[in-house]
């Protein structure tokens, strides 16, 4: 394949508070330069300009410009922006810098979580030694992030988030671990009002407290309220914080309820989105941030995420599930999108799904025809 690829740049262009939000999408012909090994990144189809939203909630899952897996979630509520995690690799700073600089009003991200200390979930906010990261790139008003994190082969990536963090903090930034804000412990709060009919909830999960091996239950667990309408986060939490979870809120107020969407846990692995949490939020909507079909994990095409197995339990609850990138080829890490970055926007109770790419759900998309087996609930 070529060393050079086209490219989509999607353009963003946010109007002023509560007015409409354009894509518009340019054809650029870019090539690996700078020999990271990510490929490049192909788009089949290029979008017309449309409006996709003149409301006050949206939710962006985002594309990371590198052919590695990871999370980075951006929230706009009018002028007041949320962005959870900002993987995969700290290259990807620039990437989130660019998509999320067309939304900002003001220079300010009011609310920053980091669930975990994996490099795919925190690489972007320390950036590189030519690339700024997402903390200094912006006014940061608050860091949430995990109460702790054990000691794996991730500690100079956990390091460096740690470092930038705490130089925002010496500057003034507020900082609260996910503990923290369920105690209300001095300044942090355990929910946050994001404006009229909008709030953030920090949820809470055993491992917040308890040592476990695996990071991944580290994560911070957040839930988006609006109007009653529920939009679940959980990071990368497998099935031992999952059952946290669920068991947790089913004493304390009768359970979860039930979520419009739900970020898929994991990037789609077979350890998440387990059937407890399933039947617990029952989701309208599934989005995962992952590369569909990446070796980078396993070589094992089903053990590939998204797994069968995490597809086969969310098929009862819904159909609507999307994925933001593509594996092209697994030997020289080329990639392109699957759904590429998706807006999830909410206007007086109604969704929008609006990608960046294609915009069939996961189900009618080529590569599931090809490498997946279709669950009897999707028939």
């Amino acid at each position: 394949m070529a060393a050079s690829k086209i490219v989509a740049i999607i353009i963003f262009l946010a109007l002023s508070a509560g007015g409409a939000y354009y894509a518009l999408t340019v054809a650029s012909d870019l090539s690996d330069k700078d020999g990271d090994g990510d490929g490049g990144h192909d788009h089949d189809d290029d979008k017309d300009t449309k409006i996709l939203s003149d409301g006050s909630l949206s939710i962006h899952f985002l594309e990371l410009g590198v052919w590695n897996t990871g999370d980075c979630v951006y929230i706009n509520y009018g002028d007041i922006d949320v962005l959870i995690d900002a993987g995969s690799r700290p290259a990807s700073a620039a990437t989130i810098t660019a998509y999320i600089n067309e939304y900002i009003q003001d220079g300010k991200i009011e609310y920053v979580i980091a669930t975990h200390a994996h490099e795919d979930h925190i690489a972007g906010f320390f950036g590189t030694s030519t690339i700024p990261g997402v903390l200094d790139s912006f006014d940061i008003g608050t860091i949430i992030d995990y109460p702790k994190a054990v000691a794996d082969t991730t500690a100079p990536t956990r390091a460096n988030y740690e470092a930038a963090r705490d130089k925002l903090v010496a500057d003034g930034t507020e900082h609260y671990t996910a503990l923290q804000c369920y105690n209300n412990e001095g300044s942090a709060q355990r929910v946050y009002d994001l404006g009229p009919g909008v709030t953030m909830e920090i949820l809470y999960q055993r491992y917040y407290v308890d040592y476990t091996s695996n990071e991944n239950n580290n994560s911070v667990c957040v839930m988006i309220t609006q109007d009653g309408k529920q939009y679940l986060f959980t990071g990368d939490m497998e099935s031992g914080g999952e059952s946290s979870l669920v068991d947790h809120y089913a004493a304390e107020r009768g359970g979860l309820g039930h979520c419009v969407l739900l970020k898929g846990g994991h990037h789609g692995s077979s350890t998440s989105c387990t059937a407890k949490l399933l039947s617990a939020v029952t989701p309208d909507y599934v989005i995962i941030c992952t590369c569909a079909g990446s070796s980078e994990y396993t070589s094992s095409p089903s053990g590939q995420f998204p797994t069968q197995t995490m597809i086969n339990r969310v098929a009862p609850h819904t159909a609507n599930v999307y994925v933001t990138s593509l594996m092209i080829d697994n030997a020289t890490h080329t990639f392109g999108s699957l759904n590429g970055n998706i807006i999830f926007s909410l206007k007086d109770g109604d969704v929008t799904i609006t990608c960046s790419a294609d915009d069939r759900v996961l189900k009618d998309t080529d590569w599931f025809k090809e490498f997946r087996d279709t669950p009897d609930a999707w028939k």
